[in-house]
């Protein structure tokens, strides 16, 4: 059925005015056109809506029946196009965004903050998670997208790299040591790891590898915080994201130290396929890029606070 916004416009009008010239002077057409327009819906609908004579026009039974339906159906028509006017400037909308932990301490909260600030009608839900869960919610259609680490297998899933996020040392008491007498130092530490559902621990794993310190976890958590946590305690030592080591280290009481070989861990936008960003997504994502910029600009605050030369 092929029924138009316009021959529901014409139709309205003729039956609130009971006049085929009144309305046709409103939409600022020819007499001629509005009758065609209705005739088309008459068509459409297979029903004779108005009763016509050449003194008056009046709604046969069917015409006033379907009045109402058609007035709700021009209402909604327009609502649907104002709401679609107000998300194209950002005046309304709504945002549901899965991110990783680390992602939401550093740097998604100046991220929302300035979002916030600017487009104050937008709604957004904020759902973090470790990144098994994050991509079980975006492969469900429960988040619109999430800002997440990279995965070998995407499916239907799509990942565009957004910057990237290495890895640190969080410690206790071994600020003076460099080289080869903090590696020996750190052999008689037991290593706090996150969980193997968490897209940490393969990395951090690797990365004991390289430097010769492979070994089983003394403490294995499921977050960021708890392992920093057990670190400030002396429990051990433990491998943490380079962008939230100052927010684990806020009392100073960790050492802070520059992995070489340390692997980049891709941090970007996964959506499910085919991939659309509405206006409000598109302008969350720039603001994000803005806030992060490159990945030497994201490491470069820690480094320069360090000034020590990476565990070789």
């Amino acid at each position: 059925m092929d029924i138009s916004f316009r021959q529901l416009q014409a139709f309205v009008l003729i039956a609130e005015h009971r006049s085929f010239s009144r309305a046709a002077e409103q939409v600022h057409l020819s007499q001629p056109a509005l009758s065609y327009s209705l005739r088309k819906l008459e068509d459409a609908l297979g029903l004779s809506l108005l009763a016509r004579n050449t003194r008056s026009v009046e709604l046969t039974a069917a015409g006033l029946r379907f009045l109402e339906q058609a007035r709700r159906l021009l209402r909604d028509m327009d609502n649907a196009v104002h709401d679609a006017h107000e998300q194209l400037h950002l005046e309304s909308g709504s945002l549901r965004i899965a991110v990783l932990p680390s992602v939401a301490i550093e740097p998604l909260p100046r991220v929302l903050q300035e979002y916030r600030r600017r487009y104050p009608g937008i709604d957004i839900s904020l759902h973090d998670g470790r990144a098994g869960e994050i991509r079980q919610w975006v492969s469900a259609a429960e988040v619109d997208f999430a800002i997440t680490s990279a995965a070998d297998d995407l499916g239907a899933l799509d990942f565009q790299p957004l910057y990237d996020d290495s890895l640190v040392l969080l410690v206790r008491g071994q600020e003076r040591l460099r080289g080869k007498a903090l590696l020996a130092a750190l052999r008689e530490q037991d290593y706090i790891a996150t969980t193997r559902d968490t897209s940490l621990r393969g990395m951090a794993d690797e990365t004991l590898l390289r430097m010769g310190l492979q070994r089983d976890p003394a403490w294995e958590v499921a977050y960021m915080s708890s392992a920093a946590a057990l670190a400030r305690a002396g429990l051990g030592f433990a491998l943490l994201p380079a962008s939230v080591a100052d927010t684990f280290n806020s009392d100073g009481s960790l050492a802070v130290h520059v992995l070489s070989q340390a692997p980049a861990r891709s941090i970007g936008l996964l959506q499910r396929k085919p991939c659309y960003l509405s206006p409000p997504a598109q302008v969350f994502i720039t603001l994000l890029r803005q806030q992060v910029g490159d990945a030497q600009g994201l490491s470069a605050p820690l480094d320069s606070r360090d000034n020590r030369p990476p565990i070789k």
